[in-house]
């Protein structure tokens, strides 16, 4: 009878490669945070991974970035409000009255926002909306109907947008 291979399997093979993908990039982190968080990508990677994805490891790869650049953006934002001053506070001039207390309030600025927005505009009109209606949880043929295309030309679409969402990303580089 031929074994099935478990989660903790494919945990315990690619552990190592997480670590060391997570153990000298995303220094928002602390060093046990990056390793935690880089297993909960390996975990999250396992579980949604399909095969229409094409090889796994390229898949992790991807995941884990994208999800360690989200928390390593976090630990920032949360390293920001902890300074006792705020790089993002209004610059003011010397004749201008503030306390110390504005600079520790002002809010952080979330960069992730305009990191969608910035991809989002690079796109086509066309790719952008196939990725509002991925978003919105339509199927490829709800797509395809849609938008009067056949379903080779969304998963032609969908390809472009997965190249060019990995370089964005940079997950090819390294």
């Amino acid at each position: 009878m031929k074994e099935k291979i478990t989660e903790a399997d494919v945990v315990k093979h690619y552990i190592p490669l997480v670590v060391r993908e997570c153990k000298n990039s995303y220094k928002g982190l602390e060093a046990e945070d990056r390793i935690t968080e880089g297993r909960v990508a390996l975990i999250h990677a396992i579980r949604t991974y399909s095969t229409q994805f094409g090889c796994f490891e390229d898949y992790l790869l991807t995941q884990l970035k994208i999800i360690m650049n989200q928390k390593n953006k976090e630990a920032w934002a949360v390293k920001r409000i902890e300074s006792i001053f705020s790089l993002d506070a209004p610059v003011r001039t010397h004749n201008e009255s503030h306390t110390h207390l504005e600079f520790i309030r002002s809010i952080p600025y979330d960069d992730t926002t305009i990191d969608v927005d910035i991809f989002m505009g690079k796109l086509s009109s066309l790719e952008s909306r196939v990725t509002h209606l991925l978003i919105n949880g339509n199927d490829l043929k709800k797509i395809s109907d849609e938008l009067r295309l056949s379903s080779g030309q969304v998963e032609s679409i969908m390809e472009q947008l997965q190249s060019r969402a990995k370089q964005y990303l940079d997950v090819d580089k390294k």
